[in-house]
């Protein structure tokens, strides 16, 4: 039996592989990293990348073509980006490590007896575009870090705000540094997150270290600022620009605070991510806070009422889409669809066949909209009637 060459075997697993779900298994493998997720990184952007790092990979392994001038300009752009919005220098790095260890043992698993020999050849080149990449994130860390080191009072402020977060006994340094600053470590304190969209993680920087003049305990992580105050709104008379995000939470002391910090990351981020501006209430997020502390699970929820849909039945996901956003009003969205209502009844009920979600009841209609929030389709720009095709895939 001849010997079947890598290029063969890569070709055949890409073949009989469903790449979509692929795609979302190798984005799972590090999506949940605690680290990672404190960031509020976008679901679907990121997974763009790592589709767009797929097909990267795939020509490479197969065709022997590594990444050309193009897609390292484009990887040095994500690696400023990166840094820009408050990365850590390895943490993506890390995500490629455990995508890579991912996908290695997904293909191992998909191979027959006869392909593996020659697979085996493919883990160095995987391994070295890994390697590649990562030189060049280090690179642009590195000049990123030469160009705008943050002060050490910055440093000082963001290790006092994570031991706080986490319940830690503060350090001598930290009450010097509370001391300096004017603000009481032992007293309750409002924590808050501030982003201002357009603006530099160097300008954030420079804001922390006003607010930390006005008595806060405040640090840039990136494009955004949190903090800790035992006043009300310390960036009170600071010029902050119309589009700055703003959310504070009420007085908390202990764990409360760590945990407050975090729902206002989330906060903050999703309001960006709908156009908001202004100080915003962060109750008017709980739904999508909800689903964000289980991506896991928020992605089954997806599966469940839009995967029966998507593909086959895009008319049935937009005439879902359309009733959430007209609060089930059946008149409102036969108008919106240029549909009579007798055929909106009919596709109502077929949605409900297909998904086994009962929209006329409170309970569907609630899982429904749960994974319409789930899907994005509350930001601005989300096309609420037309299905986005995100469907759930096998690799076998």
């Amino acid at each position: 039996m001849e010997a079947l060459t890598r290029g063969e075997v890569l070709r055949r697993l890409v073949d009989r592989a469903d790449l979509e779900l692929f795609t979302d298994r190798v984005l799972d493998s590090f999506w949940e990293q605690p680290a990672f997720q404190q960031l509020h990184p976008g679901r679907d952007e990121v997974r763009t990348w790592v589709r767009w790092n797929m097909d990267l990979v795939i020509r490479w392994l197969i065709d022997g073509e590594p990444p050309g001038e193009q897609q390292i300009a484009a990887f040095r752009e994500h690696a400023r980006a990166g840094v820009a919005e408050g990365f850590p220098a390895d943490m993506i790095p890390a995500n490629f490590r455990r995508g890579a260890r991912f996908a290695w043992r997904a293909m191992l698993e998909a191979a027959t007896e006869a392909e593996r020999p020659a697979l085996v050849e493919s883990a160095d080149l995987l391994f070295e575009y890994v390697d590649r990449v990562s030189r060049i994130y280090s690179e642009v860390y590195e000049a990123a870090a030469k160009k705008s080191a943050p002060t050490a009072e910055e440093i000082a402020a963001g290790n006092l705000l994570r031991r706080i977060a986490a319940e830690e006994a503060p350090l001598a340094e930290d009450h010097r540094l509370a001391e300096r600053i004017g603000f009481r470590i032992e007293r309750a304190a409002r924590p808050f997150v501030i982003a201002i969209p357009g603006r530099s993680a160097q300008h954030h920087a420079e804001f922390a270290a006003q607010l930390r003049r006005r008595h806060a305990l405040a640090a840039a992580e990136g494009r955004r600022v949190i903090g800790l105050s035992n006043h009300s709104r310390p960036w009170r008379g600071v010029e902050l620009g119309n589009d700055a995000v703003v959310a504070q939470g009420p007085p908390a002391i202990g764990s409360e605070r760590g945990q407050a910090l975090e729902d206002l990351r989330g906060a903050v981020a999703l309001a960006s991510a709908h156009g908001r501006a202004g100080e915003i209430d962060p109750g008017d997020y709980l739904p999508e806070l909800l689903l964000s502390r289980s991506p896991r699970l928020a992605s089954q929820l997806c599966a469940r009422v839009y995967s029966p849909l998507d593909g086959d039945h895009p008319e049935l996901a937009g005439t879902l889409n359309s009733l959430i956003k007209n609060n089930f009003e059946k008149g409102r969205v036969a108008a919106n669809l240029h549909v009579h209502r007798n055929t909106l009844r009919d596709r109502i009920a077929r949605i409900s066949e297909l998904t086994g979600v009962d929209l006329e009841g409170a309970e569907g209609r609630g899982v429904a909209w749960l994974a319409w929030l789930a899907r994005g389709y509350r930001a601005p720009g989300a096309d609420e009637d037309v299905s986005d095709g995100a469907t759930v895939l096998r690799l076998d």
